[in-house]
């Protein structure tokens, strides 16, 4: 029997008051503005209608009030997955960038010499986000059906730069807009991109459409830069 095709919704959580100051929130639990409490809702309604077998979320509370309000409704069980916590910003936690360079240190990190990112004091390295997504993407390739997975910008970004190999010079070059999906497919081995910066209504519309959902008649999705 062939193997059903693994679909993962990978959902950014909605604008907060640290993202509205262009502060670097980090780990810290922050409130959402006005305008994130509205995407909040819109958000659960895409969860419930992607329909997913599980939903895994970020330890953060503006990740967890819409991972656990749609598994409730869907009746399943909502885990939480520490590595999909947002980037640690170590002493910059609370800056914004401007404050950061004037304390002496870039945002997105700079890479040294050897292509190496540095890191603020108690701030966590680029490679080191590589490796905790590595991590869940070996727990996604045996499973089958949808996962639903809501998480953070700066973890999207390393997400998708370890699914696909992404240099770190370029994969923080990925706009993605509060409460927007990825969608991603597997086939128990590679992964491929199906969607990106979907909106809550797009994400719906294509899951009761799926003929929206696409189909990639390329042997592989590369988004890395080389032409490998």
């Amino acid at each position: 029997m062939a193997r059903t095709e693994h679909r993962i919704l990978l959902t950014r959580h909605p604008q907060t008051r640290a993202n509205k100051a262009l502060q670097l929130s980090g780990r810290d639990d922050v409130d959402l503005t006005p305008e994130g409490e509205e995407q909040m809702y819109r958000a659960i309604e895409a969860i419930v209608a992607w329909e997913p077998d599980r939903i895994w979320c970020s330890p953060l509370s503006r990740c967890k009030s819409i991972a656990e309000e749609a598994a409730s409704r869907l009746g399943i069980k909502c885990v939480v997955k520490p590595d999909l916590a947002e980037i640690e910003f170590g002493s910059l936690q609370g800056k914004t960038v401007l404050e950061a360079r004037q304390m002496g240190y870039d945002f997105p990190w700079r890479l040294d010499e050897d292509g190496h990112s540095v890191a603020a004091p108690g701030a966590e390295s680029f490679e080191h986000m590589y490796e905790r997504c590595k991590r869940l993407l070996d727990e996604l390739r045996p499973l089958s059906g949808r996962t639903s997975l809501v998480a953070h910008g700066a973890f999207t970004r390393a997400f998708l730069g370890a699914a696909f190999d992404t240099p770190l010079q370029t994969f923080w070059n990925l706009v993605i807009p509060n409460v927007s999906s990825q969608v991603l497919t597997c086939n128990g081995d590679t992964f491929s991109l199906a969607g990106l910066g979907l909106a809550p209504e797009e994400v719906i519309r294509r899951t009761q459409n799926p003929q929206l959902l696409g189909a990639d008649s390329t042997s592989t999705t590369n988004i890395s830069g080389s032409d490998r």
